[in-house]
């Protein structure tokens, strides 16, 4: 009796682990898709019972041109979520906090104008710039975080054939309901603070006018 009884806390036990080894490359094979980019991520823990997921050791991989290998560096992500709301049109994403963060951020210049960057930004400058063209879905799935932290942030910042670093130290941010719904904080104004916050820390002047020509703010 023993015997059988072990064997069907082993097996259960190896439908749970198995069950979490799948649930996290499927969140990662989603957030690399997302992001558009390769995403590592060395360790995945799940806790159904309190509906919290925690990334630990994230990289987001840069382009071969970029001198930095990653984009951005990541020790921890901890999120907290609504599980039932994943079925509605607003998925609801109670907390989500970003420890330690190194975000490398790069140019490429040419006579002191910025004509590429590794986020994707600066060639929406070019007046022959075309918007890529997503298919249509039938149904959007928006999303809400209601409390966002980024707790001890670092950004690099490096311009293509100069040798030149620059280190800068980030504030610590709360953002509160940011989503890609209109009637919230837009994802994009928080992303734009940051972007703020990078520029008024930067001590290089040459740096800061590139920066605010790049991202015109």
């Amino acid at each position: 009796m023993k015997k059988y009884i072990f064997i069907i806390f082993f097996i259960i036990f190896i439908f749970i682990t198995f069950n979490k080894v799948i649930f996290s490359k499927i969140i990662i094979f989603s957030l690399s898709k997302w992001v558009e980019r390769d995403l590592l991520v060395k360790e995945v823990n799940i806790n159904y019972h309190s509906k919290e997921i925690v990334f630990s050791s994230v990289e987001i991989r840069n382009d071969d041109k970029f001198f930095y290998k990653n984009i951005f560096e990541i020790d921890k992500i901890q999120l907290k979520y609504d599980l039932s709301s994943f079925f509605t049109d607003l998925v609801i994403i109670d907390y989500l906090i970003f420890e330690n963060i190194r975000f490398f951020l790069e140019f490429d210049e040419v006579k002191e104008k910025i004509i590429d960057d590794n986020i994707g930004l600066a060639i929406k400058n070019n007046k022959n710039y075309k918007p890529k063209i997503y298919p249509q879905k039938r149904k959007d799935k928006n999303f809400l975080i209601q409390e966002t932290e980024l707790i001890n942030s670092k950004v690099f910042i490096k311009i293509l054939d100069d040798d030149k670093k620059i280190k800068v130290n980030l504030s610590n941010i709360s953002f509160f309901k940011i989503s890609n719904k209109s009637e919230f904080n837009h994802y994009k104004n928080a992303f734009k603070i940051i972007l703020n916050d990078i520029f008024f820390k930067v001590p290089d002047q040459k740096m800061k006018n590139l920066i605010k020509k790049t991202y015109k703010f």
